[in-house]
């Protein structure tokens, strides 16, 4: 029997920050502003990992000045 290996396929807030090394604050102001969607399990907000990917491979890719 080979063991399953598992990917996330949706991260806490707290578990996305630290999968894309970008702080919370920064998770929770994208989220407000509608930028990257949260997903609610009763109250519990989490992030689809392709949501998040995605939000990150669309930030800029120079410093704002």
């Amino acid at each position: 029997m080979t063991a399953l290996a598992l990917t996330a396929v949706a991260y806490k807030l707290d578990d996305a920050a630290a999968a894309s090394g970008i702080g919370r604050t920064n998770i929770d102001a994208a989220i407000k502003a509608g930028d990257l969607i949260a997903h609610y399990i009763g109250t519990k907000p989490v992030v689809l990992a392709d949501d998040l990917k995605a939000w990150i491979t669309n930030l800029p890719t120079e410093r704002a000045r």
